[in-house]
């Protein structure tokens, strides 16, 4: 018997029931992607960092709350993302820091960041000296 007289044949109550036999897997399938998969937006912040000079924004300087080395790389360096408060809120962004240069991270570490639209935010430099002189 042909597939499309069987199910031609099938009664309302069996086709139901095969519609939600195939649409089940799928669900389930779907649902262990968005669970699994990561939570985080860094390859697109990683896209943002490097793209940084080409996009317009205004520059702030403010302080590291807290960072976390992210496993993403490019060459030798990591992307780290660096924690801080911008106008009593909570942001992170991405700085590229060097293997030799990680201890150097550390809490009240001055950066500067800058700030665009779209929520575009990256590190542009690290350290006293240059959140000193970024901006002049």
């Amino acid at each position: 018997m042909p597939l499309r007289n069987w199910l031609m044949n099938m009664s309302a109550f069996e086709v139901t029931f095969l519609l939600i036999g195939i649409a089940m897997p799928i669900a389930f399938i779907i649902a262990i992607y968005f669970t699994f998969r990561s939570h985080s937006t860094s390859p697109r912040a990683a896209k943002i960092f490097l793209k940084r000079n080409s996009w317009p924004g205004e520059l702030h300087n403010t302080r590291i709350d807290s960072w976390q080395q992210s496993t993403m790389m490019y060459g030798n360096n990591f992307f780290i993302d660096i924690f801080f408060y911008l106008d009593n809120t909570l942001l992170s962004a991405k700085a590229l820091v060097t293997p030799a240069q990680l201890h150097l991270l550390r809490k009240d570490l001055p950066i500067v960041v800058k700030k665009g639209k779209k929520n575009n935010i990256a590190v542009i430099q690290l350290g006293a000296w240059e959140a000193e002189n970024a901006i002049q």
